[in-house]
């Protein structure tokens, strides 16, 4: 069958957003590793550009190069340290050659290892029962600070006890708990001693902590007694005891106390009708303070199990991602190095749950030297918390989603005019598509001088596939460039990569940071059908919607690909009608999806929240033309749909996915729908009367 007409690219602003100078770009990490390289190897190579062509024709060569510059610890096991010989769709549990252990490098692989720096800033949303001008507001905050020695030693003493619990090499570690600097130690202490982390946030309902905790059966659980969310004390005991009475493998469970200074329980922890032990974290550090007084790391091979993340689809369980030990220090080295510029006494705080993979991500930079804030809490309780918070601590890097930018943009605030952010140079943002015009606004509300890091990864690497790099322009709507070591293009249905044209995001050679698996996945039947099955040939497709542009080296990412929109076999990206209707004053949010028709082909469906009452001709008129002037006639909606909630998931993506199913016809409560903010307002998409087609039968 001939491939889809692929819609010509759209005319890109391709403008510089942000441009370093050149003594800036001569100073950055990434010149540094590229000048390291060029004397190792008597090269010549003259820019990022060259640097990631030599990256990925020398992958062996790129790793150890990473290894030696970043000062990773470990034992390299011969000349090769990155055996890229073995096709990728096969786990080769010798891709990376060498014994190491995660906890260590964190730790100690770095200027600040050991030292009075501040390694972890713990803080939470204020204490609504303060005013907003009230000296105890910002106060109220924060928890507890840790130096760099001070996480050495808990850590330390934490897996000692740990061991003395009955904790080996290759057991699992869970939570079900809040964000906060005892995590943090919790999954350090578990990979000092070989232990496997997972992690799930304490928001999350007992269906979907027991989707995931279920299939991994941890050993020990770490949580809280309550944590707080936009203004409300919420206890988390009820739902622990559910979870707990489902979940026999746990033998022990060690609670901290979220809301206090001396992080002890506010409130006693429950009997438990199992008889297991249950323990305070506090004493649980001071129970392992017999430890020696070195830790003793568990090198273990570099492919052996580190943490377990949780990609949830649709439909079934969630997935049960294993990631490496090894994959995680080097690509995590590699990109927090070269494409993120951390340094030792850099700031990060990177606003994010335990239920996803960028608190992992924020975990890694220590590994850096830098100082992680740990925040739970709304982002928006006030929405000017997070930038309080960035003048209050000297926030270097602050990391959240488009998502949080939209809300601001849409609700007029100005974040410049309410705080210095003299500290702030760079905002992360992850998670979804970020829009040009968040740029300018980023440019005229935050800083001019803010550089905007965007990337885009996945649960699945638990890093990113596409970023930024420091000694490179950023251009509007673009993501800088691909990561170094990423042999990635945008391939269309015959296999053959393009230029300036949509199409399948794949990673046709290995990376370090390829899962070893799915849990409990007997053959990797599911890993295999996850990410190997889209081609002939065995390349990883990650299911993101792509152009790479040729005159900029970046990239655009127009969503997932499994959403891309295909109207009479034209295919573009939802993200092109977003950048247009959002821009439209009368709209607050909007949502696009494929409906399929009776004859094989499909129609778009444009679901919009108007920024005030419910859509009207005038409006909808509006919606038409806008699209229709600044994309295409084939960009227009066939129905444009009122609707009150716009679904996301915790994160901030928009649930494409879901609403497309929902809408063909596949019934609500086959959904899992553990990610959703709110899972029930979905129930609108169910049977929608405006969406019914001739013949269709009502399920």
């Amino acid at each position: 069958m001939a491939p889809s007409q692929i819609v010509a690219p759209l005319p890109s602003k391709r403008t510089v957003f942000y441009k370093p100078s050149a003594a800036e770009a001569d100073v950055t990490q990434d010149s540094e590793f590229r000048r390291f390289v060029n004397k190792r190897y008597g090269l010549n190579l003259k820019d990022y550009w060259e640097l990631h062509a030599w990256s990925v024709e020398n992958l062996n060569e790129f790793w150890k190069s990473t290894w030696d510059f970043t000062g990773i610890i470990g034992e390299r096991e011969g000349d090769i340290l990155f055996d890229d010989s073995v096709p990728m769709n096969e786990v080769n549990p010798r891709l990376i050659r060498a014994k190491l252990n995660f906890a260590e490098n964190m730790l100690l692989s770095h200027k600040n290892a050991r030292s009075d720096a501040t390694a972890i800033i713990s803080v939470v949303e204020p204490d609504p029962s303060f005013s907003h001008s009230s000296p105890q507001y910002l106060d109220s905050t924060f928890l507890r600070k840790l130096s760099f020695e001070e996480l050495y030693q808990e850590v330390r003493t934490l897996g000692h006890s740990l061991k003395a619990m009955g904790v080996r090499p290759g057991d699992v570690v869970g939570a079900f708990a809040p964000s906060n600097a005892e995590m943090i130690c919790a999954a350090l202490a578990a990979a000092s001693i070989g232990a496997i982390w997972s992690s799930t946030p304490s928001e999350f309902g007992t269906n979907a902590v027991l989707e995931r905790l279920t299939q991994i059966k941890p050993k020990i659980l770490f949580t809280a007694d309550e944590y707080r969310y936009a203004g409300k004390t919420i206890p988390i005991y009820e739902k622990l005891l559910t979870v707990l009475e489902a979940l026999p493998s746990v033998e022990q469970v060690i609670v901290v106390g979220q809301l206090t200074r001396d992080r002890k329980p506010r409130i006693p922890y429950p009997s438990d009708r199992k008889g297991r032990s249950w323990s305070i974290y506090t004493d649980v550090v001071a129970n392992g303070r017999g430890a020696p007084k070195e830790i003793e790391f568990w090198r273990g091979q570099a492919m052996a199990p580190l943490w377990i993340l949780f990609s949830s689809g649709t439909t079934g369980k969630p997935k049960c991602i294993v990631h490496s030990a090894g994959g995680m220090v080097l690509s995590q080295k590699m990109t927090n190095t070269f494409q993120n510029n951390y340094r030792a006494g850099d700031i990060f705080l990177q606003f994010s749950t335990l239920g996803w993979m960028m608190w992992n991500y924020s975990v890694g930079t220590i590994g850096n030297g830098v100082t992680v804030v740990a925040y739970d809490g709304s982002p928006l309780s006030p929405q000017s918390i997070l930038f309080q918070l960035v003048d209050k601590y000297q926030i270097t890097t602050l990391g959240i989603s488009p998502r949080f930018l939209q809300v601001l943009e849409t609700a007029g605030y100005q974040p410049n005019k309410h705080h210095s952010l003299k500290s702030l140079k760079a905002i992360a943002t992850a998670g979804s598509v970020l829009k040009g015009d968040l740029y300018d606004w980023v440019h005229v509300n935050v800083g001019k001088r803010v550089w905007i890091n965007n990337g885009t990864g996945g649960t699945d690497i638990c890093n990113l596939f596409i970023g930024s790099a420091p000694s490179l322009p950023t251009h509007h709507a673009e993501i800088t460039c691909k990561g170094l070591g990423m042999d990635l293009h945008a391939w269309d249905d015959d296999g053959k990569s393009i230029l300036d044209g949509q199409g399948e995001m794949v990673i046709v050679k290995p990376f370090p940071n390829m899962p070893i698996g799915f849990w409990g996945d007997e053959g990797n039947k599911r890993y295999r059908e996850a990410y190997f099955e889209a081609f002939k040939q065995p390349v990883w497709t990650q299911g993101d919607w792509i152009e790479v542009h040729s005159l900029t080296g970046g990239v655009t990412v127009f969503g997932r690909s499994d959403g891309v929109l295909n109207p009479q076999g034209v295919r573009f990206g939802s993200a092109e009608i977003y950048s247009v209707v959002e821009e439209i004053h009368s709209v607050e949010d909007c949502l696009a999806v494929a409906q399929k028709l009776g004859d094989g082909d499909e129609r778009v469906i444009l679901f919009v929240k108007p920024m005030e009452g419910r859509l009207n001709e005038s409006i909808i008129g509006e919606i038409r033309s806008t699209i229709r002037s600044k994309l295409s006639n084939r960009h227009v909606p066939a129905k444009i749909i009122n609707c009150d909630k716009i679904p996301y998931t915790t994160n901030g993506k928009r649930l494409e996915i879901p609403v497309k199913k929902l809408i063909n016809g596949i019934p609500y409560d086959s959904l899992n729908l553990s990610s959703a903010e709110d899972p029930q307002c979905l129930r609108f998409f169910v049977n929608h009367p405006e969406l019914k087609l001739p013949g269709k039968a009502k399920l």
